[in-house]
């Protein structure tokens, strides 16, 4: 067969070459489930130690011919729930990838990795050594860094909406930063959350998609993992999934099959806690302790044109704020490129109002907090597969909401140093915009609610449903990342992390998932036995 992306379209030629009926079956030495930043590094690596590897993709293949500035369209074909996956009490949206290449298609290219109070705790409490930045995983985070050519955001290219954060932040004496992309070649276009249209931003599907297919590995788009079947040979059952937008040809493959050794899910901390649920796989830790890296945001009105979602969407950050009284957990400043559909979705107030301030639409910046969650040692956080369904359950705890107040009142006091006329402040219950005159003060943010309906969050972050620990008691994988229990199944995807991260999960999750799975393929013999 050859080695490509094996998309709907070809499925009448498979029929036609194999004799298939509505099912194909396959046999390899490992299958790997999901194709975003973990699973793409992991089947790369796999297929170039000689490993017969099959990836399957829920989502479908897009490239930049195909990539659309339709908001609507781009977020029904390239986003799990058309952009708005909500937990159970309707309090919390995450943004999560549903394409080839998962979330790393559609993310904003900010790339990090956590600082050492981060990684010291992984450590300390959960016996996971080697993630520090002068550790073993240093050399993994700068092959990464190599193969995404990640650079510092040149000065040219940092627009009005990050300038806000950098004017303000240092007029306050804080110590605003520029942050690292991951592209070749980007010219400011603002199109990131919809698909690069000139394969500038280096997603997996131009990058590590392509070295495991010229490795040999075999790539299916539009398979939903159903079920993982546990035996010294496993079987992976995948069910077909239709775009939302396109007409499926009329002969396609229903079901795959798929049996091999060894078996890589990485779907993602909201699907792969459920599919291993569903599956009856794994201890009682897989799907607790779901970590969102929760975030809000404060819509900044200013006199003249701020044009958010032109340019790189992130290239300033803010991190004064990330270690309050000493604990590690804190808050950072970002931007969001908010485009005019999802502005109107999330930005509060109806009617009139909320027609005025969409009319200035060009003239407002969208300054988000993002808090790091787990401040009192676990997270109120779970994915279960309960009645047919993946249900997501987070409200925040008392201290990760203190920062959430304490990172907005900093955001407010940026925004209004910056320049700002008015503020949209979050909170449900406040019904007009925040005028800002000179003096104007936030100290009142501290005492406003975070319950869950006051203060709603969003993230585009989830995490560490299926994390690591050297404890079966306190995680779901060893630090291998192979499941307790289960011989051979392993998760490599942000699921892993024990702790809230701090920083955007793209660099941790590439650079950990290699680190994992070069240590496997090396282990070829003893796991194909």
């Amino acid at each position: 067969m050859k080695k490509q992306i094996i998309t709907p379209a070809e499925h009448k030629d498979i029929i036609k070459e194999f004799d298939l009926g509505r099912k194909w079956s396959l046999k390899a030495d490992a299958v790997v489930i999901g194709s975003g930043a973990g699973g793409a590094v992991t089947a790369a690596e796999l297929a170039k130690n000689g490993w017969k590897v099959v990836l399957i993709e829920e989502g479908s293949y897009f490239h930049p011919g195909i990539f659309s500035n339709d908001e609507f369209l781009s977020q029904a074909r390239l986003y799990r729930d058309a952009g708005y996956v909500l937990t159970e009490n309707q309090t919390a949206s995450i943004v999560q990838g549903r394409t080839l290449g998962g979330s790393t298609t559609v993310n904003w290219q900010t790339s990090l990795y956590p600082p050492s109070y981060v990684t010291d705790e992984w450590r300390d409490r959960f016996g996971l050594p080697g993630y520090g930045r002068k550790e073993e995983i240093s050399s993994y985070v700068e092959e990464v860094h190599k193969r995404l050519n990640v650079h510092e955001v040149p000065t040219k290219l940092i627009n009005r909406n990050n300038g806000v954060l950098m004017r303000g932040g240092r007029k306050l004496g804080l110590h605003p930063e520029v942050l690292k992309n991951n592209n070749n070649g980007c010219k400011g276009l603002g199109r990131c959350g919809l698909g690069c249209p000139i394969n500038a931003k280096q997603s997996m599907f131009l990058t590590y998609i392509p070295d495991a297919i010229a490795a040999g590995a075999i790539v299916v788009t539009n398979m939903r993992a159903v079920k993982i079947s546990d035996g010294k040979t496993k079987r992976v059952t995948a069910e077909f999934t239709p775009d939302p937008y396109q007409a499926s040809p009329e002969e396609i493959i229903e079901e795959m099959q798929i049996e091999a050794p060894v078996v890589i899910v990485s779907c993602g901390a909201l699907e792969g806690p459920a599919l291993l649920q569903r599956s009856g796989l794994g201890n009682e830790m897989v799907g607790k302790n779901l970590k969102l890296h929760p975030t809000c945001t404060i819509f900044a009105r200013f006199n003249s044109k701020i044009d958010m979602w032109h340019g790189p969407p992130q290239s300033v950050v803010i991190k004064d704020g990330h270690n309050q009284k000493g604990t590690g957990y804190g808050f950072w400043l970002e931007v969001a490129p908010f485009r005019p559909t999802l502005t109107s979705a999330i930005m509060p107030f109806y009617g009139a109002r909320q027609f005025r301030n969409i009319k200035d639409y060009t003239k407002f910046n969208a300054g988000i907090v993002l808090v790091r969650d787990g401040a009192d040692g676990a997270t109120k956080g779970k994915v279960e597969w309960s009645w047919g369904k993946r249900k997501v359950h987070y409200e925040i705890t008392r201290t990760d909401g203190t920062n959430m107040l304490l990172g907005l009142k900093m955001l407010a006091e940026v925004q209004a140093a910056a320049g700002a006329t008015e503020l949209i402040f979050p909170f449900t219950d406040m019904l007009e915009e925040f005028k800002v005159v000179p003096g104007s003060k936030f100290d009142w943010v501290l005492s406003r609610s975070f319950e869950p309906g006051v203060l709603p969050i969003g993230s585009a972050h989830p995490h560490g449903s299926i994390q690591a620990s050297s404890d079966p008691k306190t995680g779901a994988i060893d630090p291998n990342f192979e499941l307790y229990g289960h011989r051979n199944i392993f998760v490599m995807d942000a699921s892993w992390i024990p702790t809230g991260l701090s920083v955007n999960p793209q660099i941790t999750t590439m650079s950990s998932a290699l680190r994992a799975a070069r240590k496997l393929a090396g282990e070829k013999s003893k796991r194909l036995d």
